[in-house]
């Protein structure tokens, strides 16, 4: 020891305390350089996923706070090759209920409305009103018909409808089930939410939802969309059909609440920071939204558990889908990591996607992607191909096989229409790969007919071919 200032100073002790900072910052610079070499790989792959055709977007990857990759992939718009950057504004589909969800949360803290109250009492006039609840509402479990799904719904989703008018297309059907008794995804839930909103506030929707939440929290590249405005760094949507086209029109006026908000990914990532450390509601509340309530669903947000890397982790999040948009927003609470994946390109599979980049970041190694070979097939395998299929358990869902000059299609009414590669030709089962597209079908022949196993968009469907009287 040895008197310094008048102090004793302890020469020993100092160099352990050297040692310990010098050890930190080694650890430090460490986790750094593990940052850094996993910003790549996720990159990388994403790079790759984008020359090879598959992800045409924006991704963003953030770790306790710290953003890994932020970065845009392709083009939004093709047209005028404008490339995709992070501060492209994409519309992101029903990722959109959450902040639905969280707008009705707030007006429930600030005693506007209870969740636990019936429909009824905000909305006299809606038919089964005094069975509905808000909770029945946001969890999906009110049993109202999803008036997306309507036979009429593509031929009306490009006229203007407010949200009142919208509420009025699926009011007077009878309800699929006795309320709070099943799951059954419906935006007409989500829209009768906006209206509830509406008539509570005295304001729009996109009103409200910019000042309650977008506006406190510096969010200005997120809103609710209009086709009329002038929106800078907007994405076009594109389609398939054979080739890229725009997507369908549809009125932004028509989805509310349900799914009409446009944001950004480093927008979006603001919002999961403030939800997830629940700045603008209490823990309670937040407990409320992230609560699934018969089924794997909340408020405005799946929750769930995924298997990564020999582990269950919790997961809270939701995915998007309108015409010419898809997007992903999944929160693994535990390790503080969040993945954001918005596309302007339908066939961007953005839920498989932040999968893969999980298992990237978890340590997993990925499957190799399949290297499909095309072989030729006969004109006459060809022609014993074509026709209607009918889907399994949808009875007025279809299914078309066409051939347009040599190249085989599949096409689903006016959704998509994607070129089928073969690849594997035995006497009774041909399979394919989709041109651009992650997705495979199988034909089978016998002597009752054609069916057709189609893996697309993560789901399974089974198809029997329709014989023309």
């Amino acid at each position: 020891m040895e008197l310094e200032n008048g102090l004793i100073k302890d020469k020993d002790k100092d160099k352990d305390m050297e040692s310990i900072w010098n050890g930190d910052d080694q650890m430090y610079a460490a986790s750094l350089m593990s940052n850094e070499l996993l910003s790549q790989r996720l990159d990388e792959h994403c790079s790759s996923l984008a020359q090879s055709g598959y992800l045409n977007g924006c991704v963003l990857v953030a770790l306790e706070g710290r953003i890994l990759l932020s970065k845009g992939y392709g083009m939004a718009n093709f047209e005028h090759d404008v490339p995709n950057t992070p501060q492209t504004k994409f519309r992101i589909g029903s990722i959109t209920k959450q902040f639905t969800a969280m707008a009705i949360v707030i007006m429930h803290e600030l005693k506007l409305l209870n969740v636990n109250d019936s429909v009824s009492k905000y909305i006299p006039s809606y038919p089964y009103g005094d069975k509905i609840t808000i909770h029945h509402l946001l969890t999906h479990t009110a049993g109202i018909p999803n008036f997306t799904a309507f036979d009429d719904y593509v031929a009306r989703m490009g006229i203007p409808s407010s949200t009142a008018d919208t509420v009025a297309r699926f009011s007077g059907l009878p309800l699929l089930f006795e309320p709070g008794t099943q799951f059954d995804y419906s935006n007409s839930g989500y829209v009768l939410l906006s209206y509830l909103i509406e008539q509570i506030s005295g304001r729009s929707y996109s009103d409200y939802i910019h000042h309650a939440l977008l506006k406190p929290l510096g969010m200005i590249n997120s809103g609710y969309d209009d086709a009329a405005k002038i929106l800078k760094n907007r994405a076009a949507g594109y389609e398939v059909w054979g080739g890229l086209v725009h997507a369908g029109f549809t009125d932004m006026s028509i989805p509310s609440g349900a799914g009409g908000m446009y944001s950004t990914i480093e927008d979006l990532y603001i919002w999961g920071l403030s939800l997830h450390s629940q700045r603008q509601i209490n823990e309670q509340a937040y407990e409320r939204m992230t609560t699934p309530f018969n089924g794997k669903y909340g408020y405005g947000l799946f929750v769930y558990e995924e298997e990564i890397h020999g582990s269950n982790r919790k997961v809270i999040g939701h995915s998007g889908g309108i015409n010419g948009f898809i997007s992903e927003m999944k929160h693994y609470k535990d390790e503080d990591l969040t993945f954001i994946v918005l596309s302007n390109l339908v066939t961007t599979q953005a839920g498989p996607i932040s999968k893969q980049l999980a298992q990237i970041a978890f340590g997993d190694e990925l499957q190799p992607r399949p290297a499909y070979i095309p072989v030729v097939l006969a004109a006459s395998r060809q022609e014993e191909l074509l026709g209607s299929y009918a889907v399994e358990d949808e009875p007025n869902l279809s299914l078309k096989l066409t051939l347009e000059q040599g190249k085989l299609y599949i096409s689903q009414d006016k959704w998509f229409k994607f070129e089928l590669c073969p690849y594997r030709v035995q006497e009774h089962k041909i399979n394919f790969f989709l041109n651009g597209m992650e997705g495979t079908v199988a034909y089978s022949s016998s002597d009752g007919g054609g069916e057709l196993l189609v893996q697309l968009y993560g789901g399974e469907k089974k198809a029997v071919k329709r014989f023309e009287e």
